[in-house]
C-alpha cells in the first residue's frame, strides 16, 4: 500500500519478535509504506535474516536513544508492557502496546497521563475491533436489525491439551484471562460502553497448567444480559455469537481469519486477505420471517489500526483505539479477579 501523501513515513520500532512481533506487526507494517521499520529490538539471537532491508537488530536502549525513531511498538510479553511503555514514552516517542495497555488501571492510567505531559500518542493494539465478525456484528446493533437486545454471548475456545511452558502459562500475567479476554472485552465495550457490574468464574482445567485456561464472565447491563467464555479443553466448539433482541436473532460461526493468514504468509495485498468463507457466514432471524437469513461479514481488516493511528500522529486524528476503552478493559479484568476470589458480583 503506497504512502500518498507527502509526509515522511513514521521511522518505526518494533520491540518484541514472537507471535505477535512477526506475524502480526511485521507484515502490517511491511504492507503500509506510510510507516518505515528501521529497528527490532528482541532477546532471540541474531533474528536479522527475517528483517527487511535497512531494518537492523538492535537493544532496547539503542531503540529509545535513537532520535529519529518516532514510534516503538512494544509487543513482548505482558509484564514488560508497562515499563517499556514508559520508558519509550520518558524518550519522547510514540507508543503503541500490545493488549493489555498494563497489568493494573493505575500503571495503565499513569501511562496515559505520561503520554499527555509529553505531548505523545499512545495506544493498546486493539487490532480484534477490526475482525470481519465484529464489523458484520456492529452493523447488525447499530442498525437495530434484532431491535432491543436482551442477550449477548460471545466464545473463544481452543483445544489446547497440552501445555506449553512459556510466559503465556504464568498465573500472574498470562493464561486466558489476559491472554483472550481484552479482545472480546473491548469489543463489547465498543458496543454497548461500561457495564454496571461483572461476575466472573475463572478456573483452570488442564493437570500441568498453572495459569487460568478456561473463565466464564458475565456482565450485566440494564435489560441486557453478556456473557463471554473460553476454554482450552473443546474440542468443537458452539457458534462464536449468539446475539438476542426483541426482533430477532443473529448466530455466527467461524473465526476472522487474517491472524491465520498472516501467519501463513498472505499479505494484506492479497484480495483474499479478511474475507471469511461461506461456510462462516453468520445467519440472521428475524420475527418477521421463519426463514434464515445468510450475512456475509466485509473484509476483516488490521491495516486500519494503522492507517488510523498514521493520521493521529501526523494529522491529530481520533486514536485507533480509544484509551478509555484500554483503561476500562482494564478495570473489569481487575473487577472479574476480585469477583471470583470472593464469587461475588463487583459493582463498577
Amino acid at each position: 500500500m503506497g504512502n500518498t501523501s507527502a509526509t515522511p513515513p513514521i521511522k518505526t520500532a518494533l520491540v518484541g519478535f514472537g507471535t505477535s512481533g512477526k506475524h502480526l506487526h511485521l507484515p502490517l507494517l511491511l504492507s503500509d509504506a506510510n510507516f518505515q521499520l528501521v529497528a527490532v529490538s528482541t532477546h532471540r539471537s541474531n533474528v536479522s535474516n527475517a528483517l527487511p532491508r535497512g531494518c537492523s537488530q538492535r537493544s532496547f536502549t539503542q531503540v529509545i536513544d535513537d532520535p529519529m525513531i518516532e514510534l516503538v511498538i512494544i509487543a513482548t510479553p505482558n509484564d514488560s508492557h508497562f515499563e517499556l511503555a514508559k520508558k519509550a514514552l520518558e524518550h519522547g516517542k510514540h507508543v503503541v502496546v500490545e493488549k493489555p495497555i498494563a497489568l493494573n488501571s493505575k500503571d495503565a492510567d499513569t501511562l496515559l497521563k505520561l503520554a499527555q505531559k509529553k505531548e505523545r500518542t499512545i495506544t493498546s493494539f486493539h487490532n480484534r475491533l477490526w475482525d470481519c465478525d465484529f464489523l458484520a456484528i456492529k452493523s447488525i446493533v447499530n442498525d437495530d436489525k434484532l431491535g432491543r437486545l436482551h442477550s449477548y454471548a460471545a466464545r473463544v475456545d481452543r483445544y489446547q491439551p497440552d501445555v506449553v511452558n512459556n510466559w503465556r502459562d504464568n498465573p500472574q500475567f498470562g493464561g486466558a484471562v489476559w491472554e483472550l479476554a481484552p479482545n472480546l472485552i473491548v469489543q463489547i465495550l465498543t458496543l454497548f460502553g461500561k457495564p454496571n457490574s461483572v461476575f466472573a468464574d475463572v478456573s483452570t482445567l488442564r493437570d500441568k497448567a498453572r495459569a487460568p485456561d478456561n473463565f466464564y464472565l458475565r456482565l450485566a447491563y440494564p435489560k441486557l444480559n453478556v456473557e463471554i467464555r473460553t476454554s482450552s479443553l473443546v474440542k468443537h466448539s458452539g457458534p462464536r455469537f449468539v446475539i438476542h433482541g426483541d426482533l430477532g436473532s443473529f448466530i455466527k460461526q467461524g473465526i476472522d481469519p487474517q491472524h491465520q493468514q498472516l501467519k501463513n504468509g498472505v499479505t494484506p495485498c492479497d484480495n483474499k486477505f479478511g474475507k471469511e468463507q461461506i461456510d462462516d457466514w453468520g445467519s440472521l432471524y428475524t420475527n418477521n420471517s421463519d426463514e434464515e437469513i445468510l450475512v456475509p461479514s466485509p473484509a476483516g481488516d488490521y491495516c486500519a489500526f494503522y492507517r488510523h493511528l498514521f493520521d493521529t500522529i501526523k494529522h491529530q486524528a481520533p486514536l485507533p483505539c480509544d484509551n478509555q476503552l484500554a483503561l476500562d478493559m482494564v478495570q473489569i479484568i481487575e473487577a472479574s479477579q476480585q469477583s471470583n476470589e470472593s464469587n461475588q458480583v463487583i459493582m463498577l
